[in-house]
């Protein structure tokens, strides 16, 4: 009687892992998308280098916060050239060729972050205005509030990388991805991301990328 009861323990074991694991395999669409409400208040939006939807909407959150710097990672700076030929404000824009991979954005965003808060020169990869030489904090709360924008999915493995990366606890970090709607996504169709085949590549993706960061940070 004993190996019949070990077996059928086994077994047991065997089925309750496997559903534990497709329902989080399921769950993990919504696990990958990290989205915070939008707050009163912006001094800095970061643009992740990308699909031009995610200029768009920072330059939404740029008009909606008068007072915020937009610090935008732009190879070869593509995007620069055009934002100064539509006649935006490039006074309050830095941007950096940071782009070869997400983790050297977030390095990048760090290492202006201490520049202009300590009056040092940058380094040669950003170009900006003499007039971001210094980010002030407001004494309102003693916090500089820091957008992050990139797409959906990707701020998961953004949210690691900026907790491994800063420890200032005088920095709040805003994730404020581009909204799934302007991908043509819905929020169930995120929830459900095995149903289509362009959302399976996005997170098939987006987890081999977060194993590589783990597996190698």
């Amino acid at each position: 009687m004993g190996l019949p009861r070990r077996r059928w323990l086994i077994a047991l074991f065997v089925t309750v892992t496997a559903v534990c694991v497709l329902v989080l395999f399921l769950k993990i669409g919504d696990w990958l998308f990290v989205a915070d409400t939008l707050p009163p208040r912006l001094d800095v939006v970061f643009t992740f280098a990308g699909e031009n939807t995610r200029i768009t909407y920072s330059r939404e959150l740029m008009e909606r916060f008068p007072a915020a710097r937009w610090v935008l990672s732009d190879y070869l700076h593509q995007y620069s050239r055009i934002l100064s030929r539509d006649g935006f404000d490039m006074s309050r824009v830095a941007a950096m060729d940071t782009s070869p991979s997400t983790y050297s954005e977030v390095k990048g965003l760090a290492d202006w972050l201490t520049s202009c808060r300590a009056g040092l020169p940058r380094s040669s990869g950003t170009r900006d205005s003499s007039s971001l030489q210094k980010i002030p904090v407001t004494p309102r709360d003693g916090r500089l509030h820091i957008a992050l924008v990139s797409n959906p999915f990707h701020m998961r493995r953004i949210k690691f990388m900026v907790g491994d990366v800063f420890h200032d606890q005088t920095l709040c970090f805003h994730y404020l991805p581009v909204p799934v709607e302007r991908y043509g996504w819905t929020r169930e169709a995120v929830h459900c991301w095995w149903k289509s085949k362009r959302l399976r590549n996005w997170v098939g993706s987006e987890i081999g990328k977060l194993l590589l960061y783990w597996l190698f940070s």
